[in-house]
């Protein structure tokens, strides 16, 4: 089970910190910064979207064992 879960871990870490960045970097190009609400809006639509894709991607990826991950080797 720990090779699923290192294809798992792997793939939602990856994912979800890229599309958490890319989706708030790009969404503060449209809103106002002294708009709070707008900004708690925005952070919470990127971390709800980042975590969901990277959580549907990562369970696929453990399945699917897409990746060329490097084993560590003891020496």
């Amino acid at each position: 089970m720990s090779n699923r879960s290192t294809y798992f871990k792997m793939t939602f870490i990856a994912i979800s910190t890229g599309l958490f960045a890319g989706i708030l970097v790009f969404g503060l190009f449209d809103i106002n910064f002294s708009d709070t609400e707008a900004l708690k809006n925005l952070l919470l639509k990127s971390l709800v979207i980042a975590v969901g894709t990277g959580l549907i991607l990562g369970i696929l990826n453990m399945f699917l064992k897409i990746g060329n991950f490097q084993k560590k080797g003891n020496s």
